[in-house]
């Protein structure tokens, strides 16, 4: 019984829930990512457009976001180089996710600030994935 309990106090916590933002202007898109992404445990915030993602980033101070590329006014390399030069979010993952995949698209993200480029439809298990290995990096 000892034994038992000394390996209860000596127990990882569990890593805390990441804060994602999740943005693209396809509503029905954006909503089913962010269930998913909720059904994992972690906070989701949501938005439709370029202008209140980076509202939104500022308070909400993400963790991860996942952009589409392809917005009107304000697209996603916008938003990136915005988050990038904000103090308060340079810091975060930043995934650009499109339907766009060309060497010349992912070098724009690359320049642009983006962490990684994944290609629609997104592979729900190997974004829960990388969510496993962000919820273990020390930089949180």
């Amino acid at each position: 019984m000892l034994d038992c309990e000394a390996r209860q106090r000596t127990a990882t916590p569990a890593p805390a829930p990441l804060k994602v933002l999740v943005v693209d202007d396809n509503q029905a898109s954006a909503l089913t990512l962010s269930w998913a992404i909720e059904s994992w445990g972690d906070i989701v915030r949501t938005c439709f457009d370029g202008l209140s993602a980076i509202d939104t980033a500022r308070s909400f101070h993400p963790d991860v976001v996942l952009l589409d590329l392809g917005m009107p006014e304000i697209d996603g390399l916008s938003v990136a180089r915005a988050l990038r030069i904000d103090p308060s979010t340079r810091r975060c993952k930043i995934i650009a996710q499109t339907g766009w995949g060309d060497s010349a698209r992912r070098r724009e993200t690359a320049e642009a600030g983006f962490d990684l480029h994944l290609v629609k439809p997104i592979d729900f298990n190997v974004l829960q994935e990388m969510f496993e290995l962000f919820r273990l990096m020390p930089s949180r």
